[in-house]
């Protein structure tokens, strides 16, 4: 019973602590994001595994030792007669790489490794771009989530009243249905931002690698720093992009890699020369021979042709890859510039000081309202009007640190 009792204490714990919730800053959302995520912590792997390719492209081939043993002496009628004057012969061989083959597999070893660095880091910076929208992202809902439950709860006690003052007859049923309208309205509006919180909460989740519901709690200059009306000119966006985009390095290091390619297929149709020596006690032209072996392949049909080709073709390819990558990271750049002006002038039509106006407005226009200064038409338009100004200034700062955040994902610099 005792047993029980504790895993039911234990398991009770354990549910309840998965459910608290965490507030976190930006920068402690990184932290976390840094340590925990799967997604990293399995490219960290191939990194290292990539590594480990130099490491084994550096051996070379083991050497090979064969021996002869006499198993029955006809002569003596004797088994395995190996003795001073039995037979018995040993020999090694070793694989001598010829035509920069292994300096080629080496080289080859080593920009794949680069380039999984490369890779790594460009995962990071995807991983680190969808955190800081999602993070934002969930904060701006959940302020705009908090205002319409708060627009809710009032409207749900004028119902309550009005509810009572219709059963009297002291108010006609088109004003209780006015208000339920408007009441109906906002919770619809609070049931789709409760679908885009729980999609931003799951993401915010994985990439963060906590299963605690998550609160952001950015800091005043974690907000404040995408509020800048400063931008660089679109010319050194587009330079900075160029030096910095990780996937523009990959793409110059595999038109090396391509080229690397090329020169080791090239190098693997140049015949390799096995070197060996060989003792023979007896069964040679004379007792106690030693021999030197050399054996070297004859490139007479198989000349490594197909893999040649397939490696210019390779070549060519990633040049043109690369080419559109340039293409590519350089539209990209203009694109989150023109998304950023656009944020940027939508911002300004609203800003935190007319909120708060309206915020002073809102609450003496309920208490006019309960007083009977202002009409029922007067009260829900001012109504509608305030929460699609609360909805929208929440939606356009959510834009414009999206678009902030796209500048610094677009030219993998500290813009923003």
């Amino acid at each position: 019973m005792r047993t029980l009792l504790a895993f039911l204490f234990t398991f009770t714990v354990s549910v309840l602590t998965a459910q608290t919730d965490t507030s976190l800053t930006l920068l402690q959302s990184e932290s976390l994001f840094l340590k925990n995520n799967l997604t990293l912590l399995a490219g960290q792997c191939n990194v290292e595994a990539a590594k480990a390719a130099i490491i084994q492209a550096r051996l070379w081939e083991n050497p090979t030792l064969t021996s002869e043993l006499n198993a029955y002496n006809p002569e003596q009628k004797k088994y395995f007669d190996i003795g001073s004057v039995g037979q018995k012969a040993f020999g090694i061989d070793q694989l001598i790489y010829l035509g920069g083959k292994k300096r080629n597999e080496i080289a080859m070893a080593r920009s794949n490794a680069e380039i999984a660095e490369q890779e790594f880091a460009d995962v990071l910076r995807n991983l680190k771009f969808h955190l800081r929208q999602s993070y934002f992202a969930l904060y701006f809902d959940n302020q705009s989530y908090i205002a319409l439950t708060r627009q809710i709860n009032n409207l749900d006690t004028l119902i309550t009243s009005y509810s009572t003052q219709v059963e009297k007859g002291n108010i006609p049923m088109k004003d209780l249905v006015r208000l339920q309208s408007l009441y109906f309205g906002f919770k619809q509006q609070k049931s789709d931002l409760y679908n885009s919180i729980i999609e931003n909460q799951r993401n915010l989740q994985l990439i963060t690698g906590i299963s605690n519901t998550i609160v952001p709690t950015p800091v005043e200059s974690e907000i404040t720093i995408y509020q800048s009306n400063t931008m660089l000119p679109i010319d050194t966006l587009k330079n900075k992009a160029l030096a910095n985009r990780y996937d523009l390095k990959i793409a110059q290091k595999q038109v090396d890699a391509a080229n690397i390619n090329v020169k080791w297929q090239k190098s693997l149709a140049i015949p390799d020369v096995t070197i060996g020596v060989n003792y023979d006690q007896l069964g040679s032209a004379f007792k106690n021979e030693v021999n030197l072996n050399i054996g070297i392949p004859l490139p007479l049909w198989n000349r490594n042709q197909g893999n040649i080709k397939i490696a210019k073709a390779q070549q060519s390819q990633s040049g043109i890859q690369q080419t559109l990558t340039i293409n590519t990271v350089l539209n990209e750049v203009y694109l989150a510039s023109q998304k950023w002006k656009e944020a940027q002038s939508n911002f300004k039509m609203l800003n935190t000081q007319s909120l708060k106006n309206f915020d002073d407005v809102e609450a003496g226009v309920l208490k006019n309202f309960k007083d009977g200064n202002i009409s029922l038409i007067e009260f829900t338009d001012f109504m509608e009007s305030y929460t699609l100004s609360m909805m929208q200034f929440h939606q356009f700062a959510k834009n414009l640190v999206n678009a902030c955040e796209e500048i610094n994902f677009t030219t993998n610099s500290k813009i923003f």
